[in-house]
């Protein structure tokens, strides 16, 4: 299999002959997760599905940044501890992917756990002297690391123009950031060689990564907004420390999602939570719609488009539910399982590898209405449904709460828009009716339904 390395800029072969060893830059519990998470974990998800259906022997890590200045904030705010928050909001996060039908990491590390593999990092750079400590801070020093710059392609002047830095005037450079941050006042802190504190954001994941994975991944992924400062970062104080690069052989980013055209936010206030997403689409629709693209690329949410993959998932069930024939003719999977791998293995193409899935479906029907025996075929398009992490059995959770007297009353509605001759608005009724799962046909003792 072949992924795209942000760093070299180009496709790099993944070693099959060895476990791989993955790293995601996970969440920091805060708040409620939004749609951006749930878009991230599952792109990664369905590459570590993918690998694991090839053979590829791999461990999947993934961290929590359970120490931060906003999780301080919103302690103080609610006048509690940043334990209490993290916790609460990690569990619903682990709940809400779990709901997604992404599989739960092989480890899942919190930064606060893991205080004693950052202070010991800390303390070999700047003994190295590619960190020093100033009045209980420390810092890397940047202009000891002569390819500072590498991933993010910016030279000093563009890193300093809107970069999240620590500006303080006590740093040698203002480019040199944080590896440890002393206590201020109540602020949670920890013993150290330079007296009670916190980690900088990027060493925890440096630490975290080299603890359960090694000092040399295979691939360390997160959203494209972590390239700079965070990824850069990490490469600097991780190849400083190990002297042993790259730290990472590919460097995997997806794109972000965006709400009008503009990037989804906690800072901003534009987010649709996880939760908020599942009480109105099935899971299967929501997977469907966060791979439909190029991973790399920005993904507008766009509501008609998970509408429309609510559809798509109800022909698949059909598709599945077909009683085959068992006739001697038979219908042969194989260019279509051919084409899903292709796609796959070309830098996680998910979008042609769908093509593929509806293109077997297709032709299974073709082949149902002819006689011919389709049963391999459905197990085979099963198999690479569950590659790509999608359950056509999932529901909308809303379709939980649904009654009898709602759907009527819909339907009710819609045959109102028919005798108005206001076919659109009937017609989007239907649609509305087939996204929660209800089938309608229309007979001359009335509109029936059923649950597809």
């Amino acid at each position: 299999m072949q992924i795209y390395d942000t760093l070299d800029k180009k496709l790099k072969d993944l070693n099959s002959n060895r476990t791989l060893n993955i790293y995601i830059c996970g969440i920091t519990p805060y708040s409620e997760s939004h749609i951006g998470h749930a878009m991230s974990a599952v792109i990664f998800d369905t590459l570590r599905r993918y690998l694991l259906s090839q053979d590829y022997k791999l461990k999947f890590v993934q961290n929590f940044t359970d120490i931060d200045d906003k999780l301080i904030n919103v302690a103080k705010e609610k006048n509690t501890t940043i334990d209490k928050i993290s916790n609460k909001y990690i569990s619903q996060h682990l709940n809400s992917l779990s709901k997604l039908n992404v599989m739960p990491a092989d480890h899942a590390p919190k930064a606060t756990e893991e205080i004693k593999e950052m202070i010991n990092m800390i303390e070999a750079l700047i003994s190295k002297e590619m960190a020093y400590e100033i009045n209980g801070d420390c810092y890397f020093r940047v202009n000891k690391f002569d390819t500072y710059g590498k991933l993010s392609k910016r030279n000093t002047d563009e890193m300093l123009a809107g970069a999240r830095i620590d500006i303080n005037e006590n740093k040698e450079h203002p480019m040199d950031f944080a590896l440890w941050k002393k206590q201020i006042n109540d602020e949670p802190g920890w013993e150290s060689p330079w007296g009670n504190g916190r980690p900088g954001w990027h060493i925890e994941c440096s630490a975290m990564s080299m603890k359960y994975l090694g000092q040399n991944l295979d691939i360390h992924g997160g959203g494209r907004d972590l390239i700079f400062p965070h990824h850069e970062n990490e490469i600097a104080q991780s190849e400083g420390f190990s002297d042993n690069p790259p730290f990472s052989n590919i460097w995997m980013h997806n794109g972000l999602i965006n709400l009008k055209s503009e990037k989804m936010s906690k800072s901003i206030g534009n987010i649709i939570s996880i939760d908020d997403l599942l009480k109105k689409y099935s899971a299967a629709a929501i997977r469907m719609f966060f791979i439909s693209g190029n991973y790399k690329n920005p993904l507008e949410y766009d509501d008609a488009i998970l509408i429309s993959n609510e559809k798509a998932i109800n022909r698949l069930k059909q598709t599945l539910n077909l009683s085959s024939s068992d006739s001697l003719d038979e219908l042969n999977p194989d260019k279509f399982i051919n084409k899903f791998n292709q796609s796959m293995s070309k830098d996680l193409n998910t979008s042609l590898a769908l093509g593929s899935i509806f293109e077997m479906s297709r032709s299974i029907n073709q082949s149902f209405n002819k006689n011919i025996n389709i049963s391999k075929s459905q197990l085979a398009l099963a198999k690479l449904l569950n590659i790509l992490g999608i359950d056509t059995d999932s529901e909308n959770e809303s379709n939980n709460n649904l009654d009898t007297k709602e759907i009527e009353d819909l339907i009710n509605l819609r045959n109102k828009h028919r005798l108005d001759k206001d076919y659109k608005k009937a017609d989007e009724i239907r649609d509305k009716l087939e996204a929660m799962g209800i089938a309608i046909y229309d007979s001359d003792d009335g509109t029936k339904w059923r649950n597809i």
